[in-house]
């Protein structure tokens, strides 16, 4: 069982952390100073927390039908900064010489969380595709979409993030490139569908997107500064993957009032302070493909170095 325990802050707390069990923590949900890092990869829990975030990871599992998948509920404090694309190399972005393992890129920028991303550079380098909207950083790398309604998957619906940690999900051709920026939005990830919309099931979507048995990551926002991500293992023996439906109903339990698919497959994974924590392939350890940046939260100085063993 590997099994790791950070305490730094002044004085020890008692059983609570011996379990992996959070320290105490204020009222707003968060500790004073310092960090706390729990790594239980054997029972599937992980933990983490500071005084601006709080994260908890649980790997659940099925035997009928076979599935593996993983749910981070994410807390950040008031005021700080939330869930942002976090790039490898924010000045060539979309070069895939530059395009990196999201657990390296994790490292690099001391990220204490993070999921795939809309895999958009793929789509950037196809000079005859519609990548979608398409903005990193207040950048505008792409303003061609489809049309809402499409049957290609992916539809290029829009995750839109503000630097407050808000985020709201918008179809295809909702809205203009420049139209995000004007109300503020920092970062749109064009993927898809939407999973969930004013805390209800985008039932059309469900039925007509993604509905292969495969590897899925999706992200979830029960309010502003309140999130779930949920990854799904899948072709594997131990986790057939689903549809993406498998994740909307999940975030919508949580009590997500929004939910947006993600790129699945190869590009799916799930990475906590560095360490990716979903398993690929059968029989060997393996990491999801490289790509341009990495949706994350949070900053620590523990993780480790990007060329130490993963």
């Amino acid at each position: 069982m590997l099994l790791m325990l950070t305490l730094l802050w002044g004085g020890l707390h008692a059983a609570a952390e011996e379990k992996g069990e959070f320290p105490a923590l204020n009222d707003a949900g968060f500790l004073d100073s310092g960090e706390f890092v729990w790594e239980d990869e054997e029972n599937g829990v992980w933990r983490y927390a500071s005084s601006t975030l709080r994260v908890e990871i649980f790997r659940r599992e099925q035997k009928k039908p076979a599935r593996v998948w993983y749910e981070a509920e994410v807390f950040c404090a008031e005021g700080s900064v939330g869930p942002r694309m976090i790039a490898n190399d924010p000045e060539h972005w979309k070069t895939a010489a530059n395009m990196e393992y999201p657990y390296k890129i994790a490292r690099k920028y001391g990220t204490v969380f993070a999921v795939s991303n809309d895999f958009a550079q793929l789509r950037l380098q196809q000079k005859k595709s519609r990548p979608g909207i398409i903005i990193r950083d207040g950048k505008i790398w792409s303003d061609r979409t489809k049309k809402k309604g499409v049957k290609d998957f992916p539809n290029l619906d829009c995750l839109a993030i503000w630097p407050d940690g808000d985020m709201k999900v918008y179809y295809s051709d909702e809205k203009t490139a420049e139209e995000y920026l004007e109300d503020g939005a920092v970062d749109v990830l064009a993927f898809g569908p939407i999973l969930i919309r004013d805390g209800k099931l985008n039932e059309e979507a469900l039925k007509k997107y993604g509905t292969s048995h495969a590897q899925r990551t999706a992200v979830g926002m029960v309010e502003k500064g309140h999130y779930f991500f949920m990854m799904l293992e899948g072709r594997i023996k131990r986790s057939k993957g689903d549809g993406i439906s498998f994740l909307a109903e999940k975030l919508l339990e949580k009590g997500c009032t929004l939910g947006f698919n993600l790129d699945g497959g190869e590009t799916a994974c799930i990475v906590f302070m560095g360490h990716q924590l979903c398993k690929l392939k059968d029989g060997k350890k393996l990491s999801s493909r490289r790509t341009s940046d990495i949706l994350g939260v949070g900053t620590s100085e523990l993780l480790p170095a990007v060329s130490d063993p993963w």
